[in-house]
């Protein structure tokens, strides 16, 4: 097929082709437009960009707990992954939906009211690993998840081009910003989403090569 294509059309556009293809079946976004955050084997994905994606799989979260600002389909993809997910959720129905799909090991609350939802990281006496902010009131939920999160944890900032000021409060807090633009589930556009990371942060592999060859990469 590709020689039959490259007597008709130049390498540029072959190649665009294939990249589309990557994206809308290896990847699976095509079918995120009507079914939301799955990939191409229909299982739960966060709606993070795709390379943020393809990094968290790369590692082992096995001994890790989870708070998440915002919750959906990367609940169920943390929770397969993690020790304990903690996930607030500030919309009724969006809660009502997600209840019946979340495993045993995740607290799910449902918290309305703003300045409970914000402080909520601080009813649990334990900190956390790895600190997600997807939700609400994004701003000042960073600044309660600098009070809660481990030595060597993480912080995960999603839309982070769109929230400066929380991005630069944790880079304040001399955490190591690696942003991860691109790609990902359900939006025609791009944007990105940021890992901020201790200094002492360590993490394992999750398998016994790193990195992994990508989607749509080439094995050497």
């Amino acid at each position: 097929m590709k020689r039959l294509l490259g007597r008709f059309y130049p390498a540029a556009l072959i190649n665009t082709i294939k990249n589309y293809w990557i994206l809308s079946t290896e990847f699976g976004q095509f079918k995120t437009m009507s079914r939301g955050c799955i990939d191409k084997d229909n299982e739960f994905i966060p709606w993070y960009t795709y390379p943020a994606i393809e990094y968290i799989k790369q590692l082992d979260f096995t001994e890790k707990s989870i708070f998440e600002f915002g919750s959906g389909n990367s609940t169920i993809f943390w929770a397969k992954r993690c020790k304990k997910t903690v996930s607030i959720e500030d919309n009724k129905e969006w809660y009502d939906k997600m209840t019946p799909e979340l495993p045993a090991n995740v607290e799910y609350k449902l918290i309305p009211d703003k300045v409970d939802y914000v402080n909520s990281i601080n009813q649990f006496s334990d900190n956390f690993d790895i600190i997600i902010i997807d939700g609400n009131h994004r701003y000042e939920c960073t600044v309660e998840a600098l009070k809660k999160l481990n030595d060597g944890g993480i912080v995960i900032l999603d839309n982070s081009d769109w929230h400066e000021k929380s991005a630069k409060l944790l880079r304040d807090a001399d955490l190591i910003e690696v942003d991860m633009a691109g790609f990902g589930p359900i939006n025609g556009y791009t944007w990105t989403t940021s890992f901020f990371l201790s200094r002492s942060v360590k993490l394992k592999a999750a398998k016994s090569r790193q990195p992994l060859n990508g989607i749509g990469g080439i094995r050497n």
